[in-house]
């Protein structure tokens, strides 16, 4: 058997592979960063959580009402999920809890049969557009996109995303959507110090000035997170 062409077969294939993880990692922290940089306005905040949280488009959250915010128990305890209307058809989705109880909050003074979000598609698409990563511009359709990819990647199958079945998807969110677990957030300060990492490695910015102020953070915080880890 003549194996001589082999090895460069090989490290083609790990070079693909190797190229698409850096390329799945960027794409991580762009979304790691769109959710944190948001967090100086907690309605822009909430509209961006709820695409990453529940995959939802602008014509869902435009429909959304105090009505559809829905609390129970399931197998692992509280259970949270959304409902949503879109081109005359419902669907229901998990919801992760800190997202959840953030849109209550939100909605607080809002009647219960009024849309809490009262935005047009493209003022949520320049929502995200002002709160995306230097040079990059998301819009609503290419967030979903790329949390579908993160989720998929993780789960291996695409085709398993069937909001069909609530307390499946549930699971399924809890073990491959990074916000349900709080990765995508920085209160933590391991999970602070990989996002400056990120920062770092796929902007190149290493001014923590700009960074704390860009983030709102404490620039002592910074500073103290990354001395420890």
């Amino acid at each position: 058997m003549d194996m001589s062409g082999m090895g460069g077969k090989r490290s083609k294939v790990l070079h693909y592979a190797s190229e698409r993880d850096a390329e799945l990692l960027e794409t991580e922290f762009f979304l790691n960063y769109i959710a944190v940089v948001s967090r100086k306005v907690e309605k822009e905040h909430c509209i961006i959580r709820l695409i990453l949280s529940t995959l939802a488009t602008p014509e869902e959250i435009q429909s959304l009402t105090k009505r559809d915010l829905r609390q129970g128990k399931g197998g692992k305890g509280k259970f949270y999920s959304v409902r949503f209307f879109s081109k005359g058809k419902t669907r229901v989705s998990p919801i992760d809890e800190k997202t959840f109880k953030m849109i209550k909050r939100v909605a607080e003074n809002i009647p219960s049969r009024d849309s809490i979000f009262k935005l047009s598609k493209e003022e949520i698409d320049e929502i995200i557009r002002r709160n995306s990563p230097p040079g990059i511009e998301y819009n609503a359709e290419k967030l979903r996109n790329d949390v579908i990819k993160i989720i998929s990647d993780n789960l291996f199958f695409e085709s398993e995303l069937n909001f069909s079945k609530l307390e499946k998807m549930q699971l399924i969110f809890q073990d491959s959507n990074p916000l349900y677990s709080g990765v995508w957030d920085v209160d933590d300060d391991v999970m602070l110090a990989e996002f400056l990492q990120g920062y770092s490695q796929f902007l190149g910015d290493d001014d923590l000035d700009k960074v704390a102020e860009k983030i709102g953070e404490p620039i002592e915080r910074l500073k103290r997170v990354l001395e420890e880890f």
